[in-house]
């Protein structure tokens, strides 16, 4: 007696053909990198901010010898009640200078990025020539 042949499977007719995996992940690749590209130049452009400066002071001298300062544009703009409002962008880096008012003296605090609002702490506690300095800014603008 003879022996029955196998049969193969009919093939399926629902599979999803490689070429289409190939172009999906193409057209993934390309979305993904339109979006990466579109980020860093959306984030490469400095847009306008309005940063709000707050001010901790820690030295005995009044708010008025002090003014916040943004780099690189230079806004600058004078402490009232302890807060400066500077129009600058966000890619600037923020720190307190003394008063441009005041030209024989010289403080520069350390650098913030620009934030909606930014509080920047004024330590008069600094080294020798910083505090010989400091002590002669105590000495004209004593807080009343």
């Amino acid at each position: 007696m003879a022996t029955p042949k196998k049969q193969r499977p009919a093939p399926k007719t629902d599979a999803i053909p490689p070429a289409f995996w190939s172009t999906l992940i193409g057209i993934t690749v390309l979305v993904l990198g339109g979006l990466g590209v579109y980020w860093m130049v959306e984030n490469a452009t400095p847009k306008p901010m309005r940063v709000q400066v707050l001010l901790d002071n820690r030295c005995e001298i009044i708010d008025d010898a002090f003014m916040a300062v943004s780099e690189p544009d230079g806004a600058r703009s004078v402490f009232i009640k302890g807060m400066a409002q500077l129009n600058t962008t966000n890619k600037a880096k923020i720190m307190v200078k003394v008063n441009d008012k005041y030209p024989g003296f010289q403080f520069e605090s350390s650098k913030s990025d620009a934030a909606p609002r930014v509080t920047i702490q004024v330590n008069c506690d600094t080294g020798d020539r910083t505090q010989r300095t400091l002590d002669a800014m105590k000495e004209q603008f004593k807080a009343k």
